[in-house]
């Protein structure tokens, strides 16, 4: 018999590792409708009529939020997924990323769309396939805009002003070292099972570090309904891509960030971006603004006791699978018992976005010379900074250089003076004949000669740095 984890326990790592439950799952993906009273009381007689099985009060019954995280069946298979799910967790398994990345309105949008996705006009040597619902793989534009056109016509039906999207894109990505051919096979098992009623395009791409798919669908499946993607549709969507991933080896998990110990950052796109560019997006500004306000009135964040109420929530649900695990005959649940403690131990204390954003900004000024640290562009990353920087150490050189010009090739006079090795006999003799014949250098002439490129050369430099005083001109 295997070890079960108590309902309660079940229930408490429910409220971890599924975020709670805001829409009712239905066909449509969007809100579904309550029932009328009528028939919720006949609904009530007829379950009155029915006699109850002698069993039925001992019978496990998952909570809804437990089926919403570990899914529903017996006691002994929820508990099981609820333990491998926690040692995932603890052994810190690569993480699923699922996330939608736009909508496409029209039907030449939607083929931007497939053009971009299968990289159409980037050459024959960095063109993808571009795999469709009914099996084909298309490499040519003209089938790429007979299907984008298609689902536009699809989409409008009988309604010629309809302004509704006609398709929505995702990626479904892992981390860097992933197989990106089992990744591609995942996905494309992973659509085919969860859009079999919609028609939709994949295409697989390794131009970055980490491989990730591309995934498009219409917004109007075959039967003619519409929907858009709900939170709970993306944890189920980032669950069973993680399932598709382990039946092929590849290790995976699709957990929140909070049962991870992180504190979501909830980090737009667009900030990202701004934030590679070595700028400060404008998030980052206010969030530091937020905390010095708080930090200047001497208020405490109330997003502090937030944290802080979610992270006893996540520590009690640990504590408690911890306890049972450990009271578990079996080794291997012992084993990951301990992992468990491990992984809490080593849990970072939760730390507010605007407190975040503030530590690093004074973070910024006691090291500027990060790259990208203080949102201005660093002289690596600015060509006229860098330019500038070339200059400067080159001026450095060439006035190094005089100096040892000076001290290493004084000129000599004399059949004994040192010449330039490499050179014949004939231009030897030359160069001596020269120097014997020509006239010996006025005392201080040479001196005034140095002091004076010196002094224009300081000049220069003077005139350099009042031009660029207020910054380099454009």
């Amino acid at each position: 018999m295997s070890f079960r984890l108590s309902p309660g326990t079940l229930d408490s790592m429910a409220g971890v590792y599924a975020p709670p439950k805001k829409y009712r799952m239905g066909s449509g993906g969007g809100k579904g409708k309550s029932a009328k009273s009528g028939d919720a009381i006949l609904v009530f007689a007829l379950a009155a009529m029915v006699p109850k099985s002698s069993h039925s009060g001992t019978a496990f019954r998952p909570s809804s939020q437990t089926k919403h995280a570990f899914g529903t069946g017996s006691h002994a298979g929820v508990s099981g997924r609820a333990i491998a799910a926690m040692d995932r967790t603890a052994r810190r398994s690569p993480e699923v990323m699922v996330r939608i990345t736009g909508r496409q309105h029209g039907g030449g949008h939607v083929l931007a769309n497939f053009s971009y996705i299968s990289r159409l006009g980037h050459g024959a040597e960095k063109q993808v396939p571009l795999y469709t619902s009914d099996g084909d793989i298309l490499h040519d534009g003209k089938d790429m805009q007979i299907l984008a056109q298609d689902w536009q016509e699809w989409e409008m039906g009988d309604d010629a002003r309809r302004k509704g999207a006609t398709s929505i894109s995702m990626i479904l990505s892992m981390p860097a070292g992933t197989d990106p051919e089992r990744l591609r096979e995942a996905a494309l098992d992973f659509a085919r099972e969860e859009f079999a009623n919609r028609s939709w395009v994949a295409s697989l791409h390794v131009d970055r570090d980490h491989p990730h798919v591309h995934l498009t669908f219409a917004r109007r499946d075959h039967d003619g309904r519409r929907f858009h993607p709900s939170r709970d549709d993306l944890f189920r969507y980032r669950q069973r891509f993680a399932a598709k991933l382990r039946d092929r080896g590849i290790e995976a998990n699709a957990t929140p960030a909070r049962a991870r110990g992180i504190d979501p950052k909830h980090e737009p796109i667009a900030a990202k971006k701004v934030r590679e560019k070595g700028q400060v997006p404008r998030v980052d500004k206010s969030r530091a603004e937020r905390a010095r306000s708080f930090r200047d009135r001497g208020i405490p964040d109330p997003v502090n006791a937030v944290l802080a109420n979610q992270r006893a929530t996540v520590l009690t649900a640990y504590e408690r699978s911890i306890a049972e695990l450990s009271s578990s005959p079996s080794l291997a649940d012992q084993a990951i018992a301990k992992s468990l403690e491990k992984f809490v131990a080593s849990m970072p204390a939760p730390e507010p976005n605007s407190v975040r954003a503030d530590r690093l900004a004074r973070g910024e000024r006691d090291a500027p010379s990060q790259p990208g640290r203080d949102g201005g562009v660093t002289p690596a990353l600015d060509p006229v900074a860098a330019a500038l920087a070339r200059a400067k150490a080159m001026r450095e050189q060439i006035e190094a250089g005089k100096s040892d010009l000076s001290a290493r090739e004084q000129p000599q006079s004399g059949a004994n003076a040192e010449r330039p090795s490499g050179v014949s006999d004939r231009l030897r003799s030359l160069m001596d004949e020269a120097s014997r014949s020509a006239p010996a250098p006025e005392p201080g002439k040479a001196d005034d000669i140095m002091r004076q490129t010196q002094e224009r050369d300081r000049e220069q430099r003077e005139r350099d740095r009042a031009r660029d005083k207020d910054g380099p001109r454009r």
